[in-house]
This record gives structure tokens, sequence and C-alpha cells, in this order.
């Protein structure tokens, strides 16, 4: 899901260090915080504490926890009254920031280049432990087995300078030189690439490489990590420090009523995918088997660790993954100037609400 029926999905395409900058200096100018806005708020339904969290797409799997909380009265329990904000021209991280979302659909990546950046945010809850995100290309390119053979073709982008970084990498990692030609699709790269008018492009295995299947055209696709990029957590959900000290009690009772949502959905992956469709009949109503079979995915191989808690950091994967992005230049400050040494990432996480 490129955070659309993540991606990846599709949290990156939307942090290139110039638009976040552009958020930073018009969204945070205009808009109140987060603490004002719940303050001048009305009480929710039978007094229920409001609460609003904001979509980073159309609703897609991604998001299967937070309707399940919403459906199965997980946040009623909790004493909230959650309004999903749909998806606009500004993204959940930028209305987190400016206080008009009090919580949002945002990723490791995009936590840890929005906030070097100079936004607030705070990632809460780790709604995919390990990275989902691959380069495809067309099965049936015989030259193209393997991701060094993509040196030298024409690669669909999102706009986004880190985008471009996962391929080139991927590529260097696989013996290739990580160099070809690239122009910017967005959405439009899978029509692209299906038409031949690319050579490959960024997906989502839980989403776009799905559907690609359901359609009996399978991607050939090639996971970053197999090839030396770092893990990530690519899919989360974010706070503002305002938001949290403000409204400590209100947050802790958010986040585990979240946790409660995916645990749900990953122990009941054909329920969950269901409840979606359900909750949001006019997206998701015509594509019934590809959210099946993408809610039974995530919850066999992403939602869940053995080795934490569900929704919990991985300390190791948002070091290593930050190094990669200082030592690739991709981290900017609140005035431009790109980071060449790494802030404690530590203060970018908290799993205090998950206790």
């Amino acid at each position: 899901m490129r955070n659309h029926p993540t991606h990846p999905r599709r949290n990156m395409r939307r942090i290139a260090t110039g638009l976040i900058a552009a958020a930073l200096a018009a969204g945070l100018a205009s808009c109140s915080t987060a603490a004002d806005a719940n303050d001048s708020a009305n009480s929710g339904s039978d007094g229920a504490t409001p609460v609003t969290f904001a979509l980073d797409w159309a609703p897609n799997t991604n998001h299967i926890g937070i309707y399940v909380a919403d459906e199965l009265d997980y946040f009623d329990d909790a004493g909230l009254d959650v309004e999903i904000l749909p998806y606009g021209t500004t993204s959940a991280t930028q209305l987190v920031s400016a206080g008009e979302a009090d919580f949002g659909i945002g990723g490791q990546p995009g936590v840890q280049t929005a906030r070097t950046a100079g936004l607030d945010l705070v990632s809460v809850y780790r709604v995919t432990q390990i990275d989902s995100g691959r380069i495809v290309a067309l099965a049936g390119r015989d030259d193209i087995t393997r991701p060094k053979d993509l040196d030298g073709k024409t690669f669909g982008g999102f706009g986004a300078p880190l985008y471009s970084a996962l391929a080139s990498s991927t590529i260097a990692g696989d013996g290739g030189t990580g160099d070809f030609t690239e122009v910017t699709l967005d959405t439009g790269a899978y029509e692209a690439l299906s038409q031949g008018r690319i050579d490959f492009t960024l997906s989502v295995a839980t989403w776009e490489d799905l559907q690609a299947k359901i359609d009996g055209h399978p991607y050939r696709e090639f996971s970053y990590q197999d090839f030396g990029v770092p893990e990530q957590q690519s899919t989360g959900i974010v706070s503002s420090e305002a938001y949290l000290d403000a409204h400590p009690d209100e947050a802790r009772a958010f986040v585990q009523a979240v946790a409660r949502g995916y645990a749900y959905a990953a122990e009941h992956p054909e329920e969950s995918a269901d409840l979606l469709i359900e909750a949001n009949p006019d997206t998701l109503g015509t594509a019934t088997e590809l959210v099946h079979q993408s809610a039974k995915l995530l919850a066999d191989e992403y939602f869940t660790s053995p080795d934490r808690e569900i929704g919990a950091a991985n300390p190791e994967a948002w070091n290593a993954f930050g190094a990669f992005l200082v030592d690739g230049g991709f981290l900017t400050d609140a005035d431009g100037s790109t980071v060449t040494e790494a802030p404690d990432w530590s203060d970018y996480y908290t799993d205090e609400y998950l206790e």
C-alpha cells in the first residue's frame, strides 16, 4: 500500500525534505496545537473524549487495526470518541505535527526524516514490524532477473530522493552501479510498468504485489534487505509531543485500544478483513479478494514479531536505518542543513503508551 490500497507506504513519498521544510514553515505557523484543539473541543458522544486520527491514503489493510478497534467498540471501551479523518492533500504527519490531528499514520523513515527537519512527531505504535517495500519489474522480462540488471533502465519514481536511494542501494548491493534514468509518476507508475513505459518501480508486498498476482501478471520482486539495505518498521502511528504531554491518559487509552485492534487482526485476519470492508464499502467493496489476501499476509508476516510485543519499536532497526539516512545525506535539520551526525533515535519513538 503506498499508503493506499505504505506502502511504503506511501509514507515516504511525502517526506522529501523540501516539502517538509515548506510544511513546517506554513503549517505550524497557521495551526493551533493539538492540546488547544482538544481543550476547545466539545465532549464526544456519551461523554467520551474526542480523538482525531489522520489516514495517509484511502482506507486499506495498513489501517485494519484502527477500523477493527472502531467496529468492535474498543475505542468506546477506552472512553474515546475517535474520528477517522479521510486523506486529503496534507499528509498525516503534517496534520499531526501542526495539531490538526491527534494521531496519524507515519512510518519509521517518515518520522526520522520529518522530526529531524523540525516537525513535532513521535512514533507511538509500529504497525509493521518489518519493511514491506519491494523493487518490482514485470516477471516476463528475461533481461531482468536480479537487481543489478536494472542498471541503465528506467525507474518509475515517486518524487522523493529516499525512494531513489532505496533502489540505487539495492542495485549496488547486488554488484551493480546503481545508475538509472528516473521519471516521476507517483501511483501512475504501476500502469506505466504494465504498459512497458518504465522498467521497474517500487511497490508494497502486501498490496500492489498481491493485486498483480490476482490480476494474473505477478511481479518479479526484490527485497531491499536482501541486498544490504537496513531493516525498517515501514508503517506506524504517530502523535506529537504537544498532544502527548497534554493528554497522557487519552494517549495511553488510544494506543492500547489500537493494539487490541491489531492483535485481533493478527489472530483473526478473515473477520478483520470483513470489518474493514464493511466500514469502507465504497472504496473496498470491489476489492474483497485483495483485502482478504492482504490481511492474511500482514497477520502472518508483518504485524507481530517473536522478539517484542505487538506494536513495539525495534531500536536496532531505528539505529541501523537512521545510519543509512545519515550516511546517504538524506536528513536535513530545521534550517535545511544536511545532518552529518545521527541524533538520539530513542527520542523519536516510545513504547510508553503500550504499557
